[in-house]
């Protein structure tokens, strides 16, 4: 997720997707939510980032060849080279739009698909498309960020609604709309750019009762009193959240975050402990749980605690840093170096992961299976740097 307030989702290469926080505050469901990432999805499956790499690689001499002839033409007559470009420049972007639509239409039909299979109501689709229609024709001068990205909405939600079946085949599971709702309160104050201000919307919404949950808004007001500082003010709002729901985890995690900003480290490490014997696998704990190890000064526990998480989320790069901060502080300068040169590899930085790798094979004290995994990831960068032209940084290796 993006932390940026504008409407917008993208599929990216390498099977990567993207929201933007916005979205999701957006929505007003969690099949709307569900909805845009299934058209996300299909792009990926769909391979529509892969063929429109190629489509522009295979346009680009042709283009340019024509761009020449142009450019030729306007050394003996400068209107008919002006009006020859313009004519290029404009069947090019023709093509592109033509390529977008024909792919829109294709992620939208198996989206929907893929949203009935997973038991989402497909109906959420059609209903997000419905709604940012609405907001593209408020006359608010505000146009959705994912209008100038995407074919606007006009058709496709009716196009959407008409690829529902009816009966559908499979009927939509039953979820938690807590877990939708706390994640919109959390989103809400991560994405806030004025959490005093939030705070007072909140103290209004709850003073007049105006919510679609007591607890979501209550959980968005605890996390902005803690960000505020207002630690006696948060711990009030937690243990009346705790009490009425003792068993969700995000409450938990918020008592224990609470107890860590306060300075009470040792209520902290009882509060996650106990978390840890109830969801020993869960992965939201144990990036809260590893960090205020690395802290606290048990960085190793960390590690073992973050370890199963790396080959289940091999392409997460949030962990890997977290990994590397508990192995740096651990004293184990391998696996910080090599899972920061993982962190810049999934952040699209070839050169610094690569230097990460340099830089530990140049650590004294290695394993000989150490170093040959250090080799082997070192060997692949490499290949990849030479293959897009990068200059390769140099440094000494034994």
């Amino acid at each position: 997720m993006v932390r940026d307030s504008s409407i917008n989702a993208f599929a990216l290469p390498h099977n990567f997707i993207g929201i933007n926080a916005g979205l999701l505050l957006f929505t007003q469901r969690e099949d709307e939510l569900a909805g845009v990432l299934a058209h996300e999805i299909a792009h990926v499956s769909q391979r529509h980032i892969v063929r429109a790499i190629a489509d522009m690689k295979r346009l680009a001499l042709p283009m340019a060849a024509a761009m020449i002839a142009s450019a030729a033409l306007a050394a003996s007559s400068k209107q008919a080279g002006q009006a020859a470009m313009v004519g290029t420049m404009a069947a090019s972007a023709q093509h592109q739009i033509s390529f977008t639509r024909a792919n829109e239409q294709e992620a939208d039909r198996f989206g929907v698909q893929l949203l009935a299979k997973a038991g989402f109501d497909p109906k959420g689709m059609s209903d997000f498309f419905t709604k940012l229609e609405r907001l593209a024709g408020s006359g608010n001068n505000q146009i959705p960020e994912m209008l100038l990205t995407h074919p606007r909405p006009e058709n496709r939600a009716a196009d959407t609604q008409d690829r529902i079946e009816t009966p559908p085949r499979r009927a939509a599971i039953p979820r938690d709309r807590k877990a939708y709702d706390l994640a919109k309160a959390r989103t809400r104050v991560l994405a806030t750019e004025d959490n005093n201000a939030l705070i007072r919307d909140i103290e209004t919404t709850l003073a007049k009762g105006g919510y679609a949950s007591e607890n979501a808004e209550r959980y968005a007001y605890a996390l902005a009193l803690r960000q505020a500082g207002r630690y006696d003010d948060a711990q009030q709002q937690v243990t009346r959240l705790l009490k009425s729901d003792p068993d969700r985890l995000g409450f938990r995690l918020e008592a224990a975050e609470l107890a860590l900003a306060r300075g009470d480290r040792a209520h902290a490490s009882r509060l996650f402990e106990e978390m840890r014997q109830l969801y020993p696998d869960d992965f939201t704990l144990a990036m809260a749980y590893g960090r205020a190890l690395a802290l606290q000064g048990d960085p190793k526990l960390a590690m073992r605690l973050l370890q199963p998480h790396l080959r289940r989320r091999p392409n997460d790069p949030l962990l890997y840093a977290s990994y590397a901060q508990a192995a740096q502080r651990a004293g184990d300068r391998a696996a910080s170096y090599s899972t920061m040169a993982e962190y810049y590899y999934l952040n699209g930085e070839l050169l610094p992961a690569i230097e990460q790798l340099q830089l530990g094979l140049r650590h004294p004290g290695l394993s000989p299976n150490q170093e040959a995994q250090l080799r082997a990831r070192l060997k692949q960068f490499k290949a990849e740097a030479v293959a897009q032209d990068l200059p390769i940084p140099k440094h000494d290796l034994p």
